[in-house]
């Protein structure tokens, strides 16, 4: 497994030449469109019909090339495949429309800026010497081989090589330093989010081990004693009905509570199931509807799954406290490769305030995991969170935690 300096050397050499692709996608689209003016423009004999054919097959080819980076193809190959293919297509436009002293040569620097973002030095000088060669057999159809125009024009294919070729090296250094820091910044987050999830387990354990059987043998003693009592003295039978009360009350609450520290039926029957009773209780306590449906039958890895139940969890906290909805929809579904929660209210909205720390803990918990959460929110207009986390490897965790049953 790489580490994460050689992981985010690799991510950022990646997406810079993820990001050249499609830059030269774009500046492609702009040529085919521009080489035809330019041509017009400068008064240059153009061989018809073969030109605009050929300006349709450089569409037809970028089209395909776009589509294949849509499709997730990239790599060196074909950064060095494309580059070559501009190459042959600016050589032939040029010979169909005036040859070395075309228009069109002066594109060859724009390319070779292309090909200096896409790929490293020693590859941009192979492409750079078959730009010199395009023109060398340009000039040679032209009648002037080694004139000192080409020599120039050569000097600065290769000048755009040595320039650039240092300064691209530099941006993706600097991309690879922030990268790792943010890297970084996300797994120290990530393992805090564990050790105060890790912290939450060791308490609800012990408030089930130590407080919950406290608790239980205190009311069965207090049930037991109500029938000591009963046919003999009123005042102590209402004082026992009190304190069974306030016993039961405290047994429910402390269910409560176990439940918001670490619920057990995540662990036991999985996301799905555990949200399932979150918004029963939610129900309950705020009166509101709220319907819920699964679009999956796969279960996501525990830390996901944990992710997106305190998602829901502080979602429906400001939705009781600060919404005044009347009905809520939550949908769960796996898509584009990980676990997506949505949740939705027809509420008040949040009024621009989306920096409060129940919001910015939901986004710390996603974002730490690699996922992104969206909001949607206008005044009157309701509220929707939507979260997603990738898939990750399962991780077996201690299940030690159990609710309080009777």
């Amino acid at each position: 497994m790489l580490d994460t300096a050689d992981w985010t050397s690799t991510e950022a050499r990646e997406r810079f030449r993820e990001a050249a692709e499609q830059l030269a996608v774009r500046l492609r689209w702009l040529s085919i469109g521009a080489i035809p003016i330019l041509a017009f423009l400068s008064n240059e004999a153009v061989a018809s019909p073969w030109f605009e054919i050929l300006v349709a097959s450089a569409g037809g080819y970028n089209f395909v090339v776009s589509r294949a980076l849509a499709r997730g193809r990239r790599g060196p190959a074909l950064s060095i495949g494309t580059a070559a293919i501009d190459c042959g297509y600016l050589f032939l436009m040029s010979l169909l429309s005036g040859g070395v002293h075309s228009v069109i040569t002066t594109y060859d620097y724009l390319a070779m800026v292309s090909v200096c973002m896409r790929l490293p030095i020693l590859p941009s000088l192979g492409i750079g010497a078959l730009y010199a060669l395009q023109l060398s057999v340009l000039a040679a159809l032209g009648g002037g081989l080694w004139g000192g125009e080409l020599a120039v024009r050569i000097g600065y294919v290769f000048l755009t090589v040595v320039f650039v070729s240092p300064l691209v090296y530099e941006a993706r250094n600097r991309f690879a330093e922030v990268l790792a820091g943010h890297q970084a910044q996300r797994l120290l987050l990530h393992r805090l989010l564990r050790t105060g999830e890790d912290e939450r387990r060791r308490i609800a354990r012990e408030l089930h081990d130590r407080g919950g059987g406290a608790l239980f043998s205190l009311l069965h003693g207090l049930r037991r004693l109500r029938e000591f009592v009963q046919p003999r003295d009123r005042a102590a039978e209402a004082e026992v009905d009190r304190l069974i009360e306030v016993t039961e009350a405290t047994v429910h609450d402390l269910r409560a509570m176990l439940a918001d520290l670490r619920p057990r039926l995540l662990d036991d029957l999985g996301l799905a199931e555990a949200l399932r009773e979150l918004l029963t209780r939610e129900r309950a306590l705020s009166g509101i509807p709220v319907s819920f449906r699964v679009e999956t039958e796969a279960l996501p890895d525990s830390e996901s799954a944990l992710a997106l139940y305190r998602v829901a969890q502080e979602a429906f906290t400001n939705i009781r406290r600060h919404a005044h909805a009347h009905a809520a929809t939550v949908r769960l579904g796996h898509d584009d490769g990980g676990w997506s929660l949505a949740i939705e209210d027809d509420g008040s909205g949040l009024n621009g305030n989306r920096t409060g720390l129940g919001l910015r803990t939901m986004r710390e918990r996603v974002e730490a995991l690699g996922g992104r959460l969206e909001i949607q929110s206008s005044a009157g207009a309701g509220t929707r969170i939507a979260a997603w986390v990738p898939e990750h490897d399962a991780v077996g965790e201690a299940n030690g935690d159990s609710s309080l049953s009777r």
